[in-house]
């Protein structure tokens, strides 16, 4: 078992039991007492759990992962106002990369640009633009998660290496101050793969990102733009600067919409 798949089961377990040994991911995985510590170096570095003596646990009040719909619901209204942002970035006869992601899909729904073809993996995404006869929409093969509404496997790599894309959009779960960061190794590659494919790359995300931690990152070199609904903290507003990300701000329609380079 490769360590990725090892630390994702530790945080499944540790989702139910709250705590975890040495001793209990020794006997669990059939490892050495040397491997677990790697383990657990990993995920404390990674700030998604937090030494203990002789163990692991979950930081308190760490939130578990909502569910998809539960993500569309949840700040809803801010990420209607991030897809209409989004959607006036994308001009007449581009190709556009829409990502697997809750506020990728509020873009999906306000695009107004005409004669585009769009490359996605989300099935929602597909939905929304289908009734669109002047688009061209090609979607990315693969297994069918249930729970996310997208496809998924290596297959999505191999054509996304094949592609070419005027601009991406991609979600995210949260930010750092040296990334952005994703739940699944997987979903972080698929990211990364977009941005390599794209000429500009728009991370689209609520201001609830900044507060929250996950496992897998993307750099910072990747993104090109941030769009999101609130002012971005400053310490990691000038983190931003400093990478040449433009952000993109949303504050009050009766301040009008705010643009911070």
């Amino acid at each position: 078992m490769y360590q990725e798949e090892r630390l994702l089961k530790i945080l499944e377990y540790l989702k139910q039991h709250q705590s975890m040994s040495v001793t209990d991911i020794c006997t669990e995985f059939e490892i050495s007492k040397d491997t677990a510590r790697r383990d657990i170096v990993r995920l404390v570095q990674e700030g998604v759990v937090i030494r203990t003596h002789g163990g692991v646990s979950l930081p308190q009040l760490k939130k578990e992962i909502l569910s998809y719909q539960d993500r569309l619901i949840d700040e809803a209204e801010p990420k209607r106002t991030i897809g209409v942002l989004g959607a006036q970035l994308i001009q007449d006869h581009e190709t556009v990369i829409l990502d697997v992601s809750t506020t990728v899909q509020f873009v999906a729904e306000q695009i107004k640009a005409q004669h585009l073809t769009v490359i996605t993996h989300s099935i929602d995404n597909v939905g929304i633009l289908s009734d669109r006869e002047d688009m061209q929409i090609y979607l990315l093969g693969g297994y069918l998660n249930v729970k996310n509404r997208s496809l998924f496997g290596p297959s999505i790599l191999d054509k996304l290496s094949q592609i070419r894309a005027d601009k991406a959009f991609i979600g995210a779960v949260a930010i750092g101050s040296d990334g952005i960061y994703y739940s699944y190794e997987e979903d972080a590659r698929v990211k990364q793969e977009m941005a390599r494919r794209s000429d500009q790359v728009i991370v689209v995300a609520d201001h609830t990102k900044f507060t929250s931690k996950s496992f897998y990152r993307l750099d910072f070199d990747y993104i090109d733009i941030l769009i999101t609904n609130q002012p971005v903290p400053n310490p990691l507003k000038e983190i931003l600067s400093q990478n040449n990300i433009t952000v993109i701000t949303y504050q009050d329609e009766e301040h009008g919409t705010n643009y911070n380079d």
